[in-house]
This record gives structure tokens, C-alpha cells and sequence, in this order.
């Protein structure tokens, strides 16, 4: 998302999320091995393509509807609201994390602190934003100081 944004930094990686959870779990196997095809063939990190984000919070969040961005044949690649990711971020909580919300809260109707918190509401489920508290408390510290 950022790097549509152009953001100042570089990303390590690419986050997806399948949408069509039984197919993820059918063909992540075949997903791996592919990634880890291309890792090698490019000298990438092996968790370039990163699906992780899916695995941890498949249970913890909403997921709205995206944009679709690009299509490739069968692929289509659906880019999903900036607030989502913002509140993705603001939950996640680390270094670089806040650094990205910097640059997306500017490109939100989000001004304040309550304003966030029902974004937070909107996307992040209440025992995830319970599993999450002190992050999400310090996200929010540091992006509205005031």
C-alpha cells in the first residue's frame, strides 16, 4: 500500500490476504514453494511475498472490500481503503509502523484521536483491540499528542 503512496522507505515486503480462505489454505503449499522459487531466483528474502498478516489475524478483523488495482490473467490484485491500513497499522503498533500511519493519516478524514478509535472499531474486532491494547495505546499516544 505504501509503495503506492510513494513512501520515503523502501518495504521488505509484499502483504497479501487471500480472500477466499478454503482456496489460501488449499494451495498454500504450492504458494510457498513458488515464493521461495522466486526468493532464490532473485536473491529475495524468502518472506518477500508475506501472507503471515492472514495467518495472525484472520480472526481479528474485518476486511472491507477493495479496488481493484491490476489484473493478471486469473489474478486480481484488490488494493483495500487506506483507513484499513491504517488501522492495521496503528493495532501493529511498531517503529515503522507509526512512521507509515504518518503518512497515511494526512490522506484520512482522521483528525483525532476518537476519530481513530472508531476506525479502530470499525476494522479491528473488540478482543483483538483487547489482545492489542498497549500497542494500539501507544500508537495512539504518539500519533496524537495532543
Amino acid at each position: 500500500m505504501l509503495l503506492l503512496e510513494n513512501a520515503p522507505r523502501t518495504t521488505d515486503d509484499i502483504d497479501i490476504f487471500w480472500l477466499e480462505e478454503d482456496a489460501f489454505q488449499q494451495t498454500r503449499g504450492t504458494l510457498s514453494e513458488g515464493m521461495l522459487a522466486i526468493a532464490r531466483k532473485y536473491k529475495l528474502d524468502p518472506g518477500w511475498l508475506n501472507y503471515l498478516t492472514q495467518i495472525i489475524l484472520q480472526n481479528d478483523i474485518i476486511i472491507p472490500n477493495g479496488k481493484l488495482w491490476k489484473q493478471f490473467g486469473p489474478l486480481h490484485v484488490y488494493i483495500p481503503p487506506k483507513e484499513y491500513i491504517l488501522a492495521l497499522k496503528i493495532t501493529a503498533g511498531r517503529d515503522k509502523d507509526i512512521a507509515d500511519c504518518a503518512i497515511l493519516l494526512p490522506q484520512t478524514k482522521i483528525k483525532t484521536r476518537r476519530q481513530a478509535q472508531k476506525l479502530l472499531d470499525l476494522y479491528i474486532l473488540p478482543d483483538a483491540q483487547e489482545e492489542h491494547a498497549e500497542q494500539i495505546e501507544l500508537s495512539l499516544n504518539e500519533l496524537f499528542k495532543n
